[in-house]
């Protein structure tokens, strides 16, 4: 995705426009790429995205992805809010706006649950931890040298869930790599 920013940004072109303009649901996965843009056009508009005040050093980040299994998937996308400390360079996550496409919900908390946990993990992956080897085995032992996210540090969380008829699909890990 952020690939893509960059080519926004080559060719003067809005990340976001641009990115709907490749999602015009033409060709052999039809269905699935309107449902990708719906999600985007979602996690955008309640993201305040292009309108929205931003402080000094702060910025929006989007991504969407489909994820999972081609004969199972998710639609996702998200408007991450964050600011950067210029000294440090220590991001800290402000907002998630996230958008997905299930299918038919079975089980609306539940789902809602899912993108919670799978949009903080990924943001934990992304900023935090790590793992690193030493000798042949992994460094990190327990919880006081592997560092999760923590409560205190998680953002707010704006969580649509699209629900349209279609077949209920997984939500239980696609925020992860639109978050990261």
């Amino acid at each position: 995705e952020s690939m893509w920013d960059e080519v926004a940004h080559a060719t003067k072109q809005d990340p976001v426009d641009m990115r709907l303009s490749m999602l015009d649901g033409a060709g052999k996965n039809a269905g699935g790429a309107k449902r990708r843009a719906n999600a985007l056009r979602a996690a955008v508009g309640r993201s305040g995205y292009g309108a929205l005040k931003l402080g000094k050093n702060e910025g929006l980040g989007i991504a969407c992805v489909s994820s999972q299994e081609r004969t199972t998937p998710t639609w996702t996308a998200c408007v991450a809010h964050v600011a950067v400390n210029p000294d440090s360079g220590e991001v800290t996550v402000k907002k998630l706006t996230l958008a997905m496409d299930v299918g038919t919900v079975v089980n609306p908390d539940g789902v809602r649950a899912q993108i919670e946990g799978s949009a903080l993990w990924g943001m934990s992956i992304a900023l935090l931890e790590k793992a690193s080897m030493k000798k042949g085995g992994i460094e990190q032992t327990n919880f006081d040298s592997y560092t999760p996210m923590r409560m205190s540090q998680m953002p707010e969380l704006d969580i649509s869930i699209i629900g349209n008829g279609e077949p209920a699909q997984g939500c239980g890990e696609p925020a992860v790599t639109v978050v990261a």
